[in-house]
């Protein structure tokens, strides 16, 4: 008997074949979450930063390897990872570019299906100009300011303002700064190279810009007068939101395992990604000065941790010190 042209058999055993193919990927499907991203590049003064497509990324214990499309979006599938369970990112390259923040690699991040991880990388060809642009800038100041001072002092010493012995002092510490600023200089370009301007306000931009050209005293002056922390941390409220999402994000999830103490006792990996997603956390709390908030994720870390290997393991321990150094006393 024949079905549009093909066998009865086969049509059978074609329909086996599906449903035990579809028996076999169904509970990996059922298993696995996804991570979404974006590439892009450094923002300049002069041009925005665009996606980067052709970016190759892997996951650390995954085999398979993703590659951003022309709008610099990737997703990789992750097997049994849940909300706010550490990812480390092992592998990202493209030829001709490297990673803006050179550490993302292996760095422990948060696994959410919502928030996508940003990832800025910058063209090396460009990098290069940019480094030499600033140093050239940054020397040639340099040494416009070390003569305007020199002369400064060498016409106060022919005016008998200064003894032959303080001028002498004076300039050798003019000496020191002027070469203490030059040993500088090749750090200082690399950092504003790699400054990402899509991330920066307008007061941010131009003190950034007075650093590339090299007019470091005013920079200096604008840092003094516009920096006070109450704007810095206004300034910075849309980097905060984001960050204040995955931390709350990554409570809950403390929060429910909390609630659930059974689960913990019963589930060892489950109670594991708690624990290290706690201690995750009070990082973050503690890069924003919330001693209370950090101490209290530690000894939900502490507590689970000894339910798991008892309370004189070294893992444990560790965990103690912790809160006994951010609560002041000694172990």
């Amino acid at each position: 008997m024949y079905l549009c042209g093909i066998s009865y058999k086969k049509f059978y055993d074609m329909k086996i074949l599906t449903w035990l193919f579809s028996c076999l990927l169904f509970p990996l499907l059922l298993q696995a979450q996804t991570q979404e991203g974006l590439v892009k590049t450094i923002g300049r003064p002069n041009r925005p930063g665009k996606p980067l497509s052709g970016v190759t990324i892997r996951m650390r214990g995954q085999t398979n390897t993703v590659i951003s499309n022309k709008h610099g979006q990737f997703s990789i599938i992750l097997k049994d990872k849940q909300e706010g369970d550490a990812i480390v990112l092992q592998h990202i390259q493209k030829k001709g570019y490297e990673l803006k923040d050179k550490d993302l690699i292996g760095r422990q991040i948060v696994f959410s299906s919502r928030v996508p991880i940003e990832i800025v990388m910058v063209n090396l060809k460009e990098l290069a100009e940019d480094k030499r642009r600033i140093e050239k800038n940054a020397y040639h100041k340099a040494e416009e300011n070390y003569r305007d001072r020199l002369a400064q002092l060498e016409k106060r010493f022919k005016e008998k303002e200064l003894t032959e012995l303080q001028f002498k002092l004076q300039h050798q510490e003019l000496q020191k700064k002027y070469e203490k600023y030059q040993a500088l200089i090749g750090d200082m370009a690399d950092r504003y190279a790699r400054t990402d301007y899509d991330r920066l306000d307008s007061i941010d931009k131009t003190i950034y810009l007075c650093i590339e050209n090299g007019e470091l005293e005013k920079a200096d002056s604008l840092i003094h007068t516009v920096f006070d922390p109450n704007t810095v941390l206004e300034r910075n409220r849309a980097a905060k939101a984001e960050v204040k999402a995955k931390m709350e994000l990554a409570q809950q999830i403390i929060d429910k395992a909390t609630s659930d103490l059974e689960a913990i006792k019963r589930d060892r990996e489950y109670a594991l990604r708690v624990a290290i997603l706690s201690e995750n956390l009070a990082q973050e709390y503690m890069a924003e000065g919330n001693k209370t908030q950090a101490i209290a994720c530690l000894k939900k870390s502490q507590e689970i941790k000894t339910l798991l290997y008892g309370g004189q393991n070294r893992e444990v321990v560790k965990v103690r010190m912790k809160i006994r150094e951010l609560e002041g006393t000694e172990p």
